[in-house]
């Protein structure tokens, strides 16, 4: 198979950041694909991923689009230089590689539509390692503190606090050093300094780091319980939060032995179980969606789409869903409803609509629409089928947009798309990876937004079923998931689902829900137990024990399993993240319950970073916990 070349481009001096496109580079050419790299261009006609593109506004980006990823390495925090309506509106419409699990977590609110985290990774050829035997001795060292980076009032008023204590301090003020300038304070540093330039920011400047290893410095860096880095990095650097990194720098300073024992080591802790990027699923997944993209749909010869309805609602409502059927364009529609007889409603309702290939399936008493619908799928004889509900309106185009992308990619089993309703348009997910997902959230996809391919059905033996008298819709969709069903989404909105009668029984909806969420959990986490997912489904249930224990008992639980397998392949590991943040979002809920409650306090919410485990899942969420802990 041909590999399309992919055209790397930075905004950032090279001498700044060149190592970290580099790094991209390199583990792009190594998995087989042609690369190019020029400074400030994005070129026509090919895949262009681009860095540090934060002050670029969406008009100049737009017309290359969708043949671009966007790689964002800038801390998304109020108050920053990237924090701009110009740049959220870049990622809210772009497909974005995403460096820090904090941005990744916060999708929502960022605007992100399509994003894969992609952490940055270690290459060592990505640019010079210093020899060991190119270490200044420390009577050469003649700097006592490098720092460079943007100068923030937090940043300047500790750095003319080690001024005032006597300490030659260098830094970049007013303009980039040269490259040979930054090597050169770096080499004659005794102690170079990686802190935050912005209080809420818990994103460690990883890329900062990994140039300062390269030169085989000791570093001190801001470090807290719920900061965003490796656990593995943490010993090769001094940590300390902002209020004592002073004193931090000043012992340091004082131990010569400590300094090169970091400046000797440090870069291998610091790489040890560190690999290149995971870039090799992440252009996978891009290509899977850009092949899912309007531009790409192929015209075909009329597919055959069956619509199964189940009737139980108005006649206003039945003839609103067959007057939409009768509009749809360049399908052969075949439509099966299932119907009670005898009904005279029924026949003017059927005689209006007019439709050329209608099967009635009278019945002489109703049945659940569980039922009901599977005999209307034994009926149909589509490529394609559709469920819907009395009351459900599909725009003309919907159903021919969806076969399009079903016969243009026959990998995917099930297409959606987008809703209208009364609380405003559902924009659902577009790649499996996030709608599968999404089924763990509180929006999922809509069953009757969806086409789904007959053969898929006929080869999984997937069907309604007639237990699930609420929740039925969601529970089909998990069965699809856990047979290895791939979806996709057309995002635009083409369907307006009727409205959905209240569950009589709240109890048993939920335990429902909670069931068909096992499915995808028992699916997504294999090298969890039984009872490890049983346990998670719980976040689920209509009411929770009102005790302490449970909520730390879960929150483990959901910790454990999401530590990612480093044995799993690739496409695992990276699609892994997706799985976390899904769960990580359902345990802020969990823990806002319990504050909200009284039960839980900032004193126990900070014991549970205690755990390790629990301290590297919730940290990419520590600016949405409901309490903020270690607040310099």
């Amino acid at each position: 198979m041909t590999r399309p070349r992919l055209h790397l481009t930075s905004l950032s001096q090279e001498e700044v950041c060149g190592d970290i496109v580099e790094t991209f580079r390199l583990a792009i050419e190594r998995l087989g694909y042609p690369t190019t790299y020029t400074h400030c261009h994005i070129e026509p006609g090919v895949i262009n991923i681009l860095f540090f593109f934060w002050d670029m506004p969406w008009s100049e980006i737009q017309p290359y689009h969708p043949d671009c990823i966007i790689v964002n390495f800038e801390p998304m925090v109020p108050g920053t230089h990237a924090w701009s309506e110009k740049y959220l509106e870049v990622l809210k419409r772009s497909y974005v590689w995403e460096y820090s699990k904090s941005n990744f977590q916060r999708n929502l609110e960022l605007g992100y539509s399509n994003a894969d985290y992609v952490a940055l990774g270690w290459e060592p050829a990505a640019a010079e390692v210093v020899p060991l035997a190119d270490i200044l001795p420390d009577a050469r060292q003649d700097i006592d503190v490098v720092f460079f980076g943007s100068l923030t009032q937090r940043r300047i008023v500790l750095l003319e606090k080690l001024i005032a204590r006597g300490l030659r301090v260098e830094l970049n003020r007013g303009r980039h050093w040269t490259l040979e300038e930054r090597n050169d304070y770096v080499r004659r540093a005794k102690v170079v300094l990686n802190f935050h330039n912005w209080e809420d920011s818990r994103i460690v400047e990883v890329p900062r780091l990994s140039i300062l290893m390269r030169h085989r410095k000791a570093v001190v860096c801001e470090l807290y319980p719920d900061s965003e880095i490796e656990p593995w990095m943490r010993d090769a650097v001094v940590g300390a939060p902002y209020e004592r990194l002073v004193e931090a720098v000043e012992e340091l300073l004082a131990d010569a032995p400590r300094r090169a024992v970091l400046e000797r080591e440090g870069l291998e802790r610091f790489t040890r179980p560190w690999t290149p990027p995971l870039v090799g699923p992440a252009i996978e997944r891009f290509l899977d969606w850009r092949a899912q993209q309007a531009d790409r749909f192929v015209a075909t010869a009329l597919p055959r789409v069956s619509v199964c309805l189940a009737l139980g609602a108005s006649p206003e409502a039945i003839s609103r869903s067959l007057q939409s059927l009768a509009s749809q364009r360049d399908i052969q529609l075949e439509v099966v409803l299932v119907a009670v007889a005898d009904s005279k409603e029924l026949e003017a309702v059927l005689e209006k609509a007019a439709l050329p290939d209608l099967r009635l399936i009278q019945l002489p008493l109703a049945l659940d629409r569980a039922t009901a619908r599977n005999m209307a799928l034994a009926q149909s004889t589509g490529d394609y089928v559709v469920f819907l509900d009395a009351g459900d309106v599909a725009v003309p185009e919907r159903l021919q947009r969806q076969a399009a992308l079903l016969e243009t990619c026959p990998e995917i089993e099930i297409a959606g798309c987008w809703c209208e309703t009364d609380e405003g348009p559902l924009h659902f997910a577009e790649r499996h990876q996030d709608i599968v997902a999404e089924f763990l959230g509180p929006r999922p996809l809509l069953l009757s937004a969806c086409m789904v391919r007959r053969s898929f059905l006929e080869r999984s033996g997937v069907r309604h079923d007639p237990e699930f008298t609420v929740h039925d819709d969601l529970h089909m969709l998990c069965k699809s998931t856990a047979a290895g069903g791939r979806f996709a989404v057309v995002p635009e909105v083409l369907h307006t689902p009727g409205a959905s009668p209240a569950a009589s029984d709240p109890v048993r909806a939920a335990t429902l829900a909670m069931r068909a969420r096992a499915l995808v959990l028992a699916h997504l986490l294999p090298k969890s137990s039984g009872e490890d997912v049983t346990e998670i489904a719980r976040l689920y249930a209509h009411l929770w024990p009102p005790t302490l224990a449970f909520a730390e008992h879960l929150l483990g639980t959901l910790a454990n399993a999401c530590i990612r397998p480093s044995s799993a392949p690739e496409q695992q590991q990276v699609a892994h993240e997706t799985l976390t943040r899904a769960l990580r979002h359902e345990a802020l809920r969990l823990l806002r319950v319990f504050f909200n409650a009284g039960l839980a306090d900032k004193a126990w919410l900070e014991r549970q970073f205690a755990r390790d485990e629990v301290a590297a899942f919730l940290a990419p969420a520590a600016n949405q916990l409901p309490a903020r802990v270690f607040r310099p």
